[in-house]
């Protein structure tokens, strides 16, 4: 639900008859998501499948904000840390597409240093991981202008991050807490001891970079 995605979006639904979309979450089922969701699904008439971002299997096996008596758990669980390509690939399992399908992923690469560089490296289209960047040669001034023209409203993570909602420190649950604290509770049961990032940032402010 960034910026970048949904330029991407607009951009495919002129090129191809059939569009699939993937939304990569968190934590599954926040209600401020969910919420945006159904607007997109309203606006492009698609179901969008809902799947786990990597870093949800990734932090919970490393033990970020678990609780002790969690930690025996998560070790018998054993949880598969995949990555996007294993994302998209069960993605195409599921819309019964060919696995050469290609991907199409919103991102410019005017967008920061490291996507630069990734584009830069493989232009437009990466073969190798079957992925192509429908937007990665827009800069800011045509997106908005796209996103404007097409009546597309962004999520309200906008309104309240300046971005998408896009991890755990304080900047993101803060903001969280105060105007969805129903989803706090949701991360909170995923990530027992998630108040520590709140009460870190209390006692010694922003960390020294």
């Amino acid at each position: 639900m960034g910026k970048d995605s949904i330029g991407a979006a607009i951009q495919l639904q002129r090129y191809f008859e059939r569009v699939e979309y993937v939304f990569m979450y968190m934590v599954p089922g926040l209600e401020f998501q969910e919420r945006a969701l159904s607007y997109y699904e309203g606006v492009f008439r698609k179901k969008i499948k809902r799947m786990p971002n990597p870093s949800l299997y990734r932090q919970i096996n490393a033990l970020m904000y678990q609780h002790p008596g969690n930690v025996d758990t998560v070790f018998e669980k054993n949880l598969f840390e995949g990555d996007y390509d294993d994302i998209f690939a069960a993605s195409k399992y599921d819309y019964d597409v060919a696995v050469e399908t290609y991907v199409g992923v919103g991102v410019r690469s005017s967008d920061s240093l490291a996507r630069r560089t990734a584009v830069k490296q493989t232009g437009g289209v990466n073969t190798k991981r079957r992925q192509f960047f429908p937007v990665h040669d827009w800069n800011m001034e045509r997106l908005v202008s796209e996103i404007r023209q097409s009546g597309i409203k962004l999520p309200v993570d906008y309104k309240i991050w300046g971005r998408s909602f896009d991890g755990f420190d304080h900047r993101f649950l803060k903001p969280l807490k105060d105007n969805f604290p129903a989803d706090f509770e949701k991360i909170r049961d995923f990530f027992p001891l998630i108040d520590l990032e709140l009460k870190r940032y209390e006692k010694y402010g922003r960390p020294q970079s």
